[in-house]
């Protein structure tokens, strides 16, 4: 009995206590607080107050928190904070801790994100009661970036193929009429290129992206992008005396039945055949930037075994949005009659150039997570507005006899009937996604890896425009008179255009 008695007196020894201490604690941390030091003081004071190392070793004692180690995220430029009219570089400033957060710039008693400023943060709980139970809370507030920021990465996409017809065919020479060969439809035929989809392999582009926060903005920045891909080129070549047969397929619209041209054919003619295919993609941004929400705080790393500040962050964008495809498709012949009764040289050529030029308001919405060294980045965008569609369609043959050479308009698939530039203006929207993983490499770099999407609706494409219905009264020189249906013939065909792919790269933060 007499231990029971003197286990409950020392139990309410500890209650009456204990609020004693917390009251004492409470008094001490506001007199240091009233007597704050002016800036021009803070060197000192900090110099003076015990560093975050013991003030951390005195309160993990005090807890019995495990000990773990302790991480120097500081010292990264994750984001600066904007206190009083200006910015504070790292987001907070040294100084004395007492708990719960730090006194000095950037982020004060209790652990809250003052560089905020009441107009996104002030909605969400930023640190709380959640950073002071982290044995080492290396708080940070990434509520505004650094002044600036440049990122810079190497794209790897893949496009959309184009679309092709089939445009060149050959046959069995052993088995196969003058008036079959390269015919489509027919068991000794085989197509040698197109009926499918080209340049549809990996790009290699770039993707450079800038900006910087406004100081007498507070919660508004102003960022560009440029995203840029070399001129790409898909070839083709073919050449015969005649063994093999090479033709050019088309269905003739004056006999209604599928024909060919012959390029090369055993005792009527020899030549060659290249196709030559290019595709070009652009795009280019300038927007406005501004800050909805952000939360930041600790938490515990079970990989590095230490506690580790995280942050979030939500922003929205609007600004003008620029894209540009621009694409061609060009089959060039060059022939030799082997007849003796019908000698001569031909060159002919047909060429389809398509542009694809958007213009409108971009909407967007980004979200930046960082959990110690990683950070996660996401993003989605619509672009809304016009695509300004052009194609431009011309065709040649020059004639050589006897020296003797005539120029005449139209080749095959490209006539005096489809020649010419059409132009008409398309509503459309552009959706763009994105994912970025990110680590801090040094105070102001982070390495960056992610994967992006950009889609873009109501396209031309060259292969489209290619209408293989031809009235052979229409090859140079035309028939006097002319006979016939008009064909072939141009008519706008849309189609949809995807480039999605990884990047890699860096983001500098000053």
């Amino acid at each position: 009995m007499n231990r029971i008695i003197a286990s409950v007196a020392v139990i309410l020894t500890l209650l009456v206590q204990a609020p004693l201490d917390a009251q004492q604690r409470r008094v001490a941390s506001s007199a240091t607080a009233q007597v704050r030091p002016s800036q021009a003081t803070r060197t000192v004071r900090t110099t003076a107050a015990p560093s975050r190392s013991k003030s951390t070793t005195s309160r993990r004692s005090a807890q019995s928190a495990p000990t773990v180690a302790r991480a120097s995220h500081d010292e990264v430029v994750y984001e600066d904070g904007y206190v009083e009219g200006g910015y504070v570089e790292g987001g907070y400033a040294e100084g004395s801790y007492d708990g719960g957060g730090y006194y000095d710039d950037g982020i004060v008693s209790g652990g809250g994100c003052q560089s905020c400023g009441g107009g996104g943060c002030g909605s969400c709980s930023a640190g709380g009661s959640s950073c002071n139970t982290c044995a080492a809370p290396n708080q940070f507030c990434i509520c505004f970036p650094s002044h600036g920021w440049v990122q810079a990465d190497y794209l790897n996409w893949y496009p959309s193929g184009m679309r092709t017809p089939p445009l060149v065919t050959t046959s069995n020479p052993s088995s196969t009429a003058r008036s079959n060969a390269g015919v489509l439809g027919l068991p000794t035929t085989s197509v040698l290129y197109g009926g499918n989809d080209i340049l549809d392999d990996s790009w290699s582009g770039f993707r450079i992206r800038f900006g910087w926060w406004l100081a007498a903005l507070p919660g508004w920045g102003v960022e560009g992008e440029y995203v840029g891909f070399d001129e790409r080129t898909e070839s083709f070549f073919q050449q015969s005396n005649g063994t093999p047969i090479i033709a050019r397929p088309f269905f003739n619209s004056l006999a209604g039945r599928e024909d060919s041209e012959l390029v090369a054919f055993p005792g009527v003619i020899g030549g060659s055949i290249a196709v030559d295919a290019t595709s070009r993609f652009d795009g280019a941004a300038v927007r406005f930037r501004r800050q909805m929400c952000c939360q930041e705080g600790c938490g515990y790393s079970n990989i590095c075994c230490q506690t580790v500040p995280t942050a979030s962050r939500l922003d929205t964008t609007i600004g003008y949005r620029f894209w540009e495809l621009k694409e061609s498709l060009q089959m060039q012949e060059r022939l030799t009659s082997q007849l003796t009764t019908d000698p001569g040289s031909f060159d002919i050529i047909d060429r389809f150039d398509t542009r694809n030029l958007f213009n409108g308001a971009e909407l967007g919405v980004l979200w930046q997570g960082r959990r110690g060294w990683w950070s996660l980045d996401m993003l989605m965008r619509l672009g809304i507005g016009n695509n300004l569609q052009n194609v431009t369609i011309n065709g040649s043959t020059a004639t050589t006899v006897n020296g003797t050479t005539t120029n005449g308009t139209g080749g095959l698939l490209a006539q005096r009937t489809n020649i010419g530039t059409y132009e008409r203006n398309q509503f459309t929207m552009v959706p763009e996604l994105g994912a970025t993983l990110g680590y801090q490499v040094t105070q102001r770099l982070r390495a960056t890896m992610g994967y992006s999407l950009v889609y873009m609706g109501n396209v031309v494409r060259p292969g489209d425009q290619v209408d293989l219905n031809v009235n052979p009264n229409l090859l140079p020189p035309e028939n006097v008179p002319f006979t016939g249906p008009l064909r072939p013939q141009f008519h706008f065909v849309e189609t949809d255009y995807l480039i999605q792919g990884l990047n890699f790269g860096g983001e500098f933060r000053w």
